[in-house]
């Protein structure tokens, strides 16, 4: 089965590097508009750029409420009226839940709980066929860390269990809205990002594994597929959820980790 999204006009927030600009490239190929936002202006704009005359971007902070009408309007302006939301913008804090700084962790709610929430509350808005809109899908990045408890991961892990109750819920409103607005999340594993980089190299300095080697033991003893993902994985997932392939499916989460929540 070969995921067609002709004719779709994607939304994906945190496209300039990592796994959104992955989704956004994929979801080009496989026939679909992309309208990139991230706060790095730069790295988004040589992003839309490569994938070339199908792409957009825009400058935006999911955690700004005022900027997410703009979001929706240029889009429209620009491809037409959006049919798939993803809610991809995230940062990660790795501490130890006694050394965690309250505005690093106010800063973790802002962007990974607060910008998900408002993507849904503006794009249920938005797309909801009970407002003008086309319908559609809207899909959630949260993490295998809402399952997983692993030393340094209680802030970022608090922040993506949030996502999927979110998406939960936001999936039963949808259809007593009659929305016609299907919503989804993804539970991402150890994927190569540089952001997964970071997290690596902050486990090590907080000592909760000697040295890169143990680290990298750990993560393919426990992942039974034995290797991290990449970005391209997830967008695969990403890819079927958004389609019309999955079109009586709302309200679930999808692991891509390799089976690591299973140990």
């Amino acid at each position: 089965m070969s995921i067609n999204l002709d004719g779709k006009i994607a939304i994906i927030t945190g496209a300039a590097n990592g796994i959104g600009a992955e989704m956004a490239r994929d979801f080009e190929r496989r026939g679909a508009r992309v309208f990139l936002t991230d706060v790095a202006a730069e790295a988004g704009e040589a992003t839309a750029a490569e994938i070339g005359a199908n792409a957009a971007f825009m400058r935006h902070d999911v955690s700004d409420e005022a900027g997410w009408p703009a979001v929706f309007d240029q889009c429209e302006a620009t491809f037409g009226k959006a049919d798939i939301l993803i809610n991809n913008a995230g940062i990660e804090v790795t501490s130890f839940i006694t050394e965690c700084e309250l505005d690093d962790f106010r800063k973790l709610m802002d962007v990974n709980v607060a910008g998900v929430f408002l993507g849904i509350k503006h794009g249920l808005k938005w797309m909801s066929v009970a407002n003008g809109g086309k319908g559609g899908a809207i899909l959630n990045l949260s993490s295998m860390s809402h399952v997983i408890s692993s030393p340094g991961f209680g802030p970022y892990g608090a922040t993506k269990s949030a996502v999927d109750k979110l998406t939960k819920v936001a999936a039963v409103e949808a259809g007593a809205l009659g929305a016609e607005v299907r919503v989804n999340c993804l539970y991402p594993g150890i994927i190569a990002t540089g952001m997964q980089d970071k997290l690596g190299q902050d486990l090590l300095e907080m000592g909760v594994f000697p040295d890169a080697q143990a680290l990298q033991e750990y993560v393919i003893g426990r992942t039974p597929l034995k290797r991290t993902g990449t970005p391209a994985d997830v967008a695969k997932a990403a890819a079927y959820l958004c389609s019309d392939e999955a079109a009586f499916i709302t309200g679930v989460g999808l692991s891509v980790d390799g089976g690591m929540a299973l140990g």
